[in-house]
């Protein structure tokens, strides 16, 4: 199940794998991840959450992660894949327990998204190096 580790690139004018410009930037969108991370754990992470984590507001938090090239919700749906490819990997867990351990509500917007990332279902990754 390796293939999980590539995110299928849908909007091809977009910069993938983008670097921060600086070492500043590069901490605050790790801290924004880890603070993301803890977040899914909860639920689903809101921004408001995420920037309360790290000591700021919502709008500056913002202003810092476009400064940085990328935005939060770029950010949750690197990690929800990133997260969703790790879960996956369990086949005690169902897809909807992964799901909700992502912060989704309902199994089929985790579905969506794992297509939007990856070209196919969970349950189709699940199968296709079994």
């Amino acid at each position: 199940m390796s293939w999980c580790g590539r995110k299928k690139n849908k909007n091809k004018n977009k910069k993938k794998n983008k670097m921060p410009s600086t070492s500043q930037d590069a901490k605050l969108v790790r801290a924004t991840r880890k603070a993301i991370g803890q977040l899914l754990a909860k639920g689903h992470p809101y921004i408001s959450d995420a920037a309360r984590m790290l000591g700021t507001n919502p709008r500056t938090l913002q202003r810092r992660l476009a400064a940085a090239e990328t935005s939060y919700s770029e950010l949750v749906d690197d990690v929800r894949f990133q997260k969703a490819c790790r879960l996956l990997e369990n086949e005690k867990l169902t897809i909807a327990e992964t799901a909700s351990a992502l912060g989704y509500s309902y199994p089929a917007h985790f579905t969506r998204a794992f297509v939007r990332w990856t070209g196919m279902t969970p349950r189709q990754y699940r199968t296709s190096d079994s």
